[in-house]
Formats: C-alpha cells, structure tokens, sequence
C-alpha cells in the first residue's frame, strides 16, 4: 500500500524545476494548465529555449491542446512583459516573479525569442518522439534511411500468413486435418500472430525451438488420434451397453429418488442423454450415491476424450509457434525489404538502441537536445515506451511524468500500471493534485462517497498487494463558479443509480431520462452567468462499445433527440461505401444491371418494385451524363449531380429519420475521399473504382480524412465510448452500461505476468490457476479504473444504469446500500423513467420557430487550382522492354549490369550515398558504403562494398563537358553542393498542353491529358526536389542521379542512347521545369544574376553506363534563355 503522506502538494508556480518528479493528477484537477505554467517557468527562470522543452503525450488530439495552451500563454506572458494586463494571475505571477520593471528588456527579450521559435516547441505523440529521434541520430540508431511509416501492417501478416496457410496446412494428410479442424482455426492463428508480433508473447512460444511438423510426426499424430478415439467410441458404447442391459434396474434405482425419477427416468432409453444428465448433476448428492457405475465408466471415457482433446489442442498449438515463427520472419523480411516500420517497430527500434544496447553516446545527444522532459498521460505508457525515457533522461534532466494511475484503461494495447508503480517509486519527488476544477461542488461530494463510501474501501481491487492506487479524496476550489443544477427549487442528486433488467430497457431508460431533461423546464443549470435549459449538447452517454452506442442512439431517435457518435471508425468500413462502389460502377459502366445495382441502396430508397418501372433508357441516359461530368471535373462533380437528381438528402431524411444524417456524412464524406484521391494520384476512372475496391477490402489506410466523421454539428446529444471520452467533460453524463464482467466467450486472454513484467496471451483454457487469477485481477482493477473514468466526466449530474447482474459496480453499490449515504448526495433507488407522451423535436417546433434556408449555389474560384510537379504533369513514358544480360566477364560490369537490381531500392542505395558522402574527400567512403550495405542490401557486403567503391571512382572521376567547361564531380566540396534541394512556385492559369510547344528536333516533351473534355488549363502551386544543386567556378549546376537499366552494354549509354532515354522518359520537361526553379531562386539570392554567364547547365548521371574512361552514362545540355524564357512566362504570375 502507498503511504499517502509521501505526496507532497502540487502548486504549479512553486514547484522547484530541477530532478525527477512525478505528478499523480486526479481527473479534472487542470493538468494541461499547469504543464503550460511550468513550461513558461522553464523559459523565464531556467532560461531555457521552447526547442530545449520536450512535451510527449499519446493522442493528436493533445498534441493539438497542449501545443495550444503553450502558444497562449507564452503570448499572454509576453503582454504582461510590456505592461499590458492580462486575466489570468497566475501567468501574471510567473512573469512578475522574475522581470525586473526597472529593466524588463531581457525578459521581454526571452519572451519574443520563444514566441518566433513557437513553430519550433517539441510537443510530441510518443510515436512522433520515436521516429524524429530515430531519424535525427540516425547512426546512433542503426535506423534505415527514408523508412516508410505504415500504420497497420496487417495486410503484410495476411499476406505471410497465407504463405504460410498453403505451405503447411492445406499439405497436411486429410485424416489428420479432419481431426484438428475448426471454422476459426485460422482466424484463431492470426489473432495470435498480431497479438505476439505486437509484444504479448504466446505462452509457450521459445524463439529457440523449432516447431516444424515433419511427415514421420504427421504419421504419428495420425495413428495417435486414431487410436485414442477408437478407444474413445469403444468406451462410450461399453457404457451405452451397459445402460441398455441394466435399464430395468437403473429405472428402479430412479424410482427410489425423486430428484432422479424426475430428471433421468424418461432418458434411460437413450443412453447418450442418460449420461449427458448424469454428467450435468455429477455434482449433487443423489447422483454419486445412486449411479457410481456409470459415473466410474464416464470417468473412462473422459479420461480419454480429455487425452485426445490434449493432443488435438497442442497440434494446434504447435501450428500457432509454427506461425509465429515462419509468419515473423517473413514479416520482418518483408518491412526489411521494403523500408517500411510499423508504430510498434519505432518504439522498439529505439528500445533496442537506447536501452537494450546501452548507448551512452545516444542519451548524451539526446540530454543535450532536451533540457526539459514533460511526459503527460504517464499512466497509458508501457515498460518499453518508460525505460526509453528512464534511460535518456532519468539523470541530469529536469524531468516531469504526469498521470493518474486511476485512469489507465488501456491494459489491452499494454499500458501497464506496474510501470506506472516502478517510475512512482524511482523519482525524486512525488506530488498530487487533488483539486477538481471540472465539476460542481456537489458533484465533487458525491464523487468522493462513491469511490470511498467507507474507510479503508479498496476502491481499485489492490488488498494485499505492495503497490497499489488509493482513492485520495479531492477537493473542490474555494472560488468553485461551476454552479449547479436544478430540479424546480432544489438543487438535484449529483449521482443517481437506475435498476432495469436487461440493455434493451437500459437503452429505452437512458433514452426517456435524455428526453426528460431536454423537455422539462424544471431542469436547469444555475450558476453566476444566470440560468438556462438543457441542450442536447450538455448530456455525454458513455458506452463501452459501439454496438452498445448504437442501440441507445436507435432509442433516442425514436424520441426525435439528436444524438452524435464519437468513437474510431473509418468511413471505408461504413456501409454507404460499398454503395458508393456500386454507384462509379454504374457511372463507368452505364448499363441496366450496374443501374439497377447502384439504385438499390438507401441513397434511393427505391425497392426492386421501383426500379422495375423506371425508364431504362432514360435512366441509362442520366448515368451517361454522370459519366462524362465523371471524365469532364471528376467524380465529386459527378456524384453530387446525382444527389441532386435523385433528391438523396430529402429522401435519407424522410425514408431513415433515424439515421438519414449518418448516410448523408458519410456519403458527402465518400464523395470528398475519392475526389481526393483521385485528385492527388491523378487516377483513371477504373484505377479509382479499384481503390476504393482495396479500401473497402480492408486496405491500410492512414490520416484524419479516413475517419468517419461526426454526423451534425447541430447541439446534439454526445454519444462517445469511454476510452476517448478521456480528457473530456459533459455537464451531465449517463452511464448505461458499467456492469463490467468476464467475458466467458473469450477464448484467448492477455495480462502482465507480475513476475516477469512480461505481456503474456494464451488460451484461456491453457491457463493455470495462479494465472487465471492473475488475469481475472488486473481484469477487475482495469474495470473500476473504467467506471472511475466514466463517472469523472461529469460537471453537474451522472446517472447510473444498473442491471441485475453481479458486476466491477455491484462492489461500489453494495457498499454504499450498507453504508446509506446522504440522499441529497447519491440516489440509490432512482425511479426509472417513462418514455414521453410526445418527441423532442415535435416539442421543440411547437414551442420554437422553425427557419427554412434555401439552397446555396457557388462555384469555386480557383476551380483547376492543384500541387503539380513534374511526375505529375509529364505523360506516362512507354517503357522499351529490356532483357538482363547472362554473367559478364568484368567484375564490374557484371555487377553494374547484373547484381545491381533495377527498382526503387537500388535508386534509394545510390541517392544515400550520393547525399552523404563527401565527393572530395574518400577518407570516409568505405563508412557510409559499409552504411548504405547495411540499410539497403544487408549481409552483401563483400559483393557490394568492392564494387561501389569503384563505381564511386567512376563517377566521380569522369571528365564532364558542359558549355565548353570541363571538371569532375570529385572537384565539388561538401559546402558547394545542396542534395535534395526542394523547391515550390506559385503557377497562374496556363493551359497545361502548352507546355508541349517545348518540343523540338532534338527533344520531346510530352504532357498528360487531364480530361477528354476540358480546356486542360491548370494553376496551383509547382513542387520538386533537385537531386543535387552545385556550384563549380562560380556557375550554377543541377543534377539528376539515374539508375536507369538501358542494357547491358558501356555502348548502351552512349550519346545517341542517353539522347532516345531521355526523350522516352520525358526527363526533359523535368529539368526544364528545374532549371526555372533555380532561375527564380538564383535570382532571388544574387543581384544581378545573369542566367547565360551564370547558369552552367544540366547533368543527368545515368550511374550504370558511367565509366572515368570515356563519357558514356553523363548527359549535358543547357536549355537557351529563349526557352526557359517562354516556360517561366507560362509558369509565372
């Protein structure tokens, strides 16, 4: 148990910033606020700079408020530097403490440092910290070069997994499938899988071990199962026989006992039923006097049935290491091959390099960055994400964990409390900050019985136990101006509990109690800004799930209340999306069955009964139109023409009043999501259906765009479940369904071994008893830590709904019904509430008036507005195939030629080490070589090391002609070269086919159409990165690295093929498109710039075909004033 008496009091402006600390912040106690108050301290009295303050929590969305809070009160701190008055005093505290007013320049100074580097403040997600971290100190790191970030590597584990699936058990012998065979047998290993690749080991599992299933073992399994359920069905019809020859003296033995005549006579005759009974009430007194024949005779039976059962369970269980071994590899190799990181990989990568391997070197640099650590929502952290930041910045670093140990419910994605117990008692100081700012006093009254109705009430399910989370009453402030709500005269019960009998009564009781509120004046909040009804707004349901919030969403609708859902899902996932399929399919395909298919759905309302009268001619005409608005402005145009024809919104209102709007947001949603992405991937009409095909399939998908957004932005009653209703307050909340249990479905099982602090899965049948209690304890912690969550939200009022069922909240209620609290507190035995004579909204139309606005009609001013580049206005290259040469007899060019594989990762080797290296200097070559080896083609070293050094010699050795100057890139230093130099240029109207006027004898430039209909005009904004951007005898050079395979030949590269490979690829509307990047920009920098003295020209280094003895693989050219001229008068304002 924790000694209460260690915590010292937390005050923001007084805490002294210096060592570990750890702030255990109960809910609503103003966490965010005081984190802002201490980052300004830091700035003001430690002197730091914003970038020297690390601030790390685990959602975007307190990214976004924190980062918030930080800007305003940096802002606010400044105004009282210059004399201006602000609200907030403490703020006016902070910076008056430290300003001298006979000489505030220096802190005014500070202050405006902090405010032009407010861009640069370090709020971060832990994720976020990760990858920047691991990309900064990439070498500390062994971190891979340019690692794409995927958020969701489950497409990758099915694909491995269905390698898997075909090579090892749809091959294994028939009779032996038939025995271990079930529908979710493969369902069942892939949830297995994840669960072990994302850190919860499967019990069982060695890394070491090998579980390959050989055919000997096959055989052997087979005559094993074979023989056990012969013996099986042998001892089951020996006990049916025996039933069958003793029926007359088993019907008098039945007879003798009432118990037994009324339950087993009638089933002697069907001795399978017969025992199936005995076997149920095995347990009562009767059965073990009157049957212990057939009970010895059962026990035979289940012995062997419980011997094949095993057998069966652990060929299963081999399967499932089988898996996680062959499936793990094969995702590593995957997410190797391809670059890629998981989020779990940037949190272990980091682990690995930080912690497991000790690098003293990395938590230097890191100590040096950060001055300052602030770690916010410390509860929901794991072991690894703790020991990275114990191990950076434990020692010589001004360090703050923040949390509240009563609010960590995320133990399913491994946030652990026993980390939380192991950084409580490692820091230097502890603190608690116990004063509620969130709800009223009465509120917080209640709140304080609820959760210690009696002294020593162990809230949190820890007796006995070394750490525990005690409930610490909290207080509410002094000058508490939250007010109250009122019932009529009197201020109304802050916590009042319903009893009905099942959820579908729950859902009508929480439902009827919303429309109480809303209808009846006698509800108001009363405070010092005066008094005013409810609105929808104010009330928050929290469920557990989504299910749940959707049958009481079902119930508020019936009464006409508004009601929006808040929880994580994705629109791909909604049912309008695969209407929205159906529906291009029929714009591209226009004929009566896609018709036919894309009408009958909810946007219609029409029914096979409909469509069968509708013209088909001139329904095939509409579609016909919707097909060339399709290829004319896009799908988004396309698409809301057919929500205007077919009056989408009127009908979703009038056919679905229940949730018309959630169709109508998703289907806008739908709509803005395929024009995005065909907007941006410049996409066909049949390669947009295919995406949205893959979406729908279940197709990684990342961004704020995919989630599914929230339905109305009119007042609306919240429901949100209770693990994003964190952070989060609602004037009044209802808690329809608190009654947590063990979900005795669950076949497999997570907890935290306490032993080893390992995350542990398995079977929950596989269990042993010390662990089966383990899980069914930290499964009760987490649930009242769930019901302290949820009944924090509130400001004024929190109504419990409670079921008949033993439960996590039957403890608190069967506590406070013996300890009878204060009525006016807590309200035991609340009257459930009847559904109304009449709806919300009828009531509201009849008492209010009712505004009809008409229909807006816009257009957009910049209509052809878009991001281009040069890939996206060049035409798609038709690629000559070419056919790999057989082995070489120079090394070199065999490698070149043959080893050096065509693709992107061989561009992705080649620009590391062009970017890295210094062309001047090879005393550090064979170190970013030995690099490059090891992120992009590890363990090829000896092939690839020798090689690359001289193709390194090559390339920087070769003579380069340009414009009558000859030099060599080994020439150029590190401080005369800019590598990826990124560049973006307003562009005005201008027909983009103009652009092939380019074109000449000698060059082709070829641009994409981008509609069969339109004018093909275009304005935006113009992006690209120049590979590498130089300076040689004061001339101005680009150039573009290309790994282009053209054959097998030195000959290949020669003049007149580079001249046909540019021409084929389109590459010279790229460096025309560059050369007027740095035109501008050069221009911008250096008075008087004179492109034709100036500018030195254009160099594609096609790397295969470069040789130091001859030109072959360089190509040179630079473009005239004239027709750079006539590109930049087309691409410039």
């Amino acid at each position: 148990m924790i000694d209460i008496d260690k915590y010292k009091k937390f005050e923001a402006a007084t805490v002294p910033l210096e060592g570990s600390n750890l702030i255990e912040a109960s809910a609503g106690t103003g966490k965010t606020y005081s984190i802002a108050i201490l980052v300004l301290r830091l700035i003001l009295e430690q002197k730091l700079s914003i970038k020297e303050i690390l601030m790390v929590t685990f959602t975007k969305a307190a990214v976004a408020e924190l980062e918030e809070r930080i800007r305003l009160f940096i802002r606010q701190a400044y105004k009282v530097s210059m004399g201006q008055p602000i609200k907030d005093e403490n703020i006016m505290d902070v910076v008056l403490n430290v300003i001298d007013l006979d000489n505030p320049t220096p802190v005014q100074q500070q202050l405006r440092d902090a405010i032009l580097l407010l861009d640069e403040t370090a709020v971060l997600t832990i994720h976020s910290f990760c990858q920047q971290t691991l990309n900064e100190f990439a070498f500390e790191t062994n971190q891979l070069f340019g690692a794409e970030m995927v958020p969701d590597i489950t497409p990758v584990i099915e694909d491995e997994l269905n390698k898997f699936w075909r090579k090892n058990v749809t091959t294994l012998p028939i009779a032996l499938l038939e025995k271990i065979w079930y529908e979710e047998m493969r369902t069942d290993i892939q949830q297995v899988l994840q669960e072990h690749l994302s850190g919860k080991k499967y019990i069982g599992f060695n890394e070491d071990d090998n579980y390959d299933i050989s055919l000997s073992q096959q055989d052997d399994w087979i005559t094993i199962l074979n023989d056990l359920a012969a013996k099986e069905l042998q001892a089951q019809e020996s006990l049916h026989s025996y039933i069958t020859a003793n029926a007359a003296d088993l019907r008098n033995t039945c007879e003798s006992n009432t118990h037994a005549k009324k339950a087993l006579s009638g089933l002697i005759a069907t001795p399978a039923a017969f025992v199936a009974e005995i076997e149920k009430k095995r347990s009562a007194g009767y059965i073990q006097k009157l049957f212990p024949e057939i009970l010895d005779q059962s026990d035979s039976v289940n012995d062997i049935s419980s011997a094949l059962r095993e057998l069966i369970a652990s060929i299963r269980r081999q399967l499932c290491c089988m898996a996680i071994k062959e499936v793990g590899e094969g995702v590593h190799g995957f997410k190797e091959r391809s670059n890629m990181l998981s989020y779990d990989d940037l949190i272990s990568n980091l682990h690995n390099a930080l912690v497991k391997r000790d690098n003293p070197q990395l938590t230097e640099v890191l100590q040096q960055k950060y001055k300052a650590v602030f770690v916010d929502e410390f509860q929901d952290t794991d072991r690894q994400q703790f020991e990275i930041f114990d191990k950076a910045f434990g020692q010589n670093t001004i360090l703050f964990y923040i949390g509240d140990p009563k609010q960590s419910i995320y133990a399913w994605r491994k946030a652990d409390i026993s980390t939380y117990f192991n950084a409580r008692n490692g820091v230097q100081h502890l603190y608690s900050m116990n004063h509620n700012f969130r709800s009223a006093e009465n509120m917080v009254t209640a709140m304080n019985c609820f959760f210690k109705p009696v002294a020593g009430f162990d809230t949190f399910d820890f007796a006995g136990e070394s750490d525990s989370i005690e409930y610490i009453n909290v207080d509410s402030p002094l000058d508490n101006n939250k007010g109250h709500l009122f019932k009529g005269d009197h201020k109304a019960v802050p916590i009042t509990v319903f009893t009905s009998s099942n959820k579908d009564q729950i859902s009508e009781a929480v439902a009827a109690q919303a429309a109480l509120l809303l209808q009846d004046s006698a509800y108001r909040i009363v405070n010092d800004k005066g008094a005013r009804r409810i609105t929808p707004a104010d009330i928050g349901i929290l469920v557990r799930t989504g299910k749940e919030g959707k049958s009481v969403k079902d119930k508020l609708a019936q009464l006409g209340i508004p009601a929006v859902t808040i929880d994580d899902a994705k629109v791909l996932d909604s049912p309008e999306a695969p209407q929205v399929l159906h529906l291009l399919e029929a714009m591209e395909t226009p004929d009566r069955s896609t018709i036919n298919r894309a009408l009958l759905s909810s946007f219609t309302g029409f029914d096979i009964h409909t469509i069968l009268l509708l013209d088909d001619e001139a329904t095939i005409t509409l579609f016909g139109k919707y097909r060339d608005l399709w290829q004319q402005d896009g799908a988004y145009t396309a698409i809301m023409e057919f929500i205007t024809d077919f009056g989408v919104r009127n009908t979703l209102l009038e056919v679905h009043p229940a949730n018309g709007e959630r169709i109508i947001t998703n289907l806008y949603q739908l709509t803005e999501l395929v024009h995005q992405v065909q907007s941006r991937k410049n996409l066909s009409m049949r390669d947009l259906i295919s995406w949205l095909k893959r979406g729908i399939d279940g197709m990684a998908t990342e961004g704020d765009e995919y989630a599914q957004r929230v339905e109305s932005d009119e007042e609306a009653v919240n429901i949100v479940t209770i693990h994003k209703s964190k952070g989060l307050e609602y004037k009044i909340v209802m808690a329809p369904f608190l009654d947590f249990v063990e979900n005795s479905k669950a076949k497999f099982v997570s907890f935290r071994d306490p032993d080893t602090g390992d995350y542990l899965l398995a079977e929950k049948d596989r269990l042993t008893e010390t662990q089966l209690a383990t899980y069914q304890q930290q499964l009760e912690q987490e649930n009242r830590r769930l019901i302290y969550v949820a009944i924090t939200r509130a400001v004024y009022k929190c109504y419990l709904f409670k079921n008949n069922k033993k439960s996590s909240l039957t403890t608190f209620l069967d506590t406070l019904k013996e300890s009878l609290p204060d009525p006016d507190i807590i309200q035991l035995q609340g009257i459930t509430p009847e559904k109304p004579e009449q709806g919300y909204r009828k009531s509201v139309q009849r008492s209010g008036i009712t505004t009809h606005h008409g229909p807006v009609y816009f257009h957009l001013q910049e209509e052809n507005w878009r991001k281009m580049s040069y890939t996206m206005l060049a035409a798609k290259p038709e690629h000559r195939p070419r056919i790999r040469s057989f082995q070489q007899e120079d090394p070199y060019d065999n490698f070149i030629f043959n080893t050096l594989r065509r693709g992107a990762k061989t561009g992705n080797l080649l620009h590391f080490i062009f970017e890295s290296i210094n062309f001047s200097d090879n005393s550090k070559w064979e170190q970013w070589l030995e690099e490059a080896i090891r992120r992009f083609v590890p363990g090829q070293r000896d092939i690839y090391l020798p090689r690359l050094h001289e193709m390194l010699q090559h390339v920087f050795h070769t003579t380069i002609n340009i414009d009558g100057t000859r030099f060599q890139l080994g020439s150029i230093g590190r401080n005369k070269r800019l590598a990826e130099f990124e560049f973006d240029f307003p562009v005005p109207v201008f027909p983009s086919n103009a652009l092939n006027s380019l074109s000449d004898d000698l060059l082709t430039v070829n641009v994409r159409r981008f509609s069969e209909y339109s004018n093909q005009e275009l304005e935006g904004i113009m992006n690209g990165k120049i590979d590498l951007f130089f300076e040689h005898a004061d001339k101005y050079y680009i150039l573009d690295w290309k790994s282009n395979y053209l054959g097998n030949s030195v000959t290949d590269y020669d003049t007149d093929a580079l001249a046909a490979a540019m021409n084929e690829n389109n590459y010279h509307l790229q460096y025309l498109i560059y050369t007027v990047a740095v035109k501008k920009y050069l221009e911008s920098r250096i008075p008087g710039f004179d492109y034709e003295t100036q500018f030195g020209g254009v160099i594609y280094c096609f790397v295969r075909g470069v040789r130091n003895t001859s030109n072959n693989g360089i190509f040179t050219t630079k473009p005239s004033i004239e027709k750079i001229v006539l590109l930049e008068s087309l691409l410039t304002k």
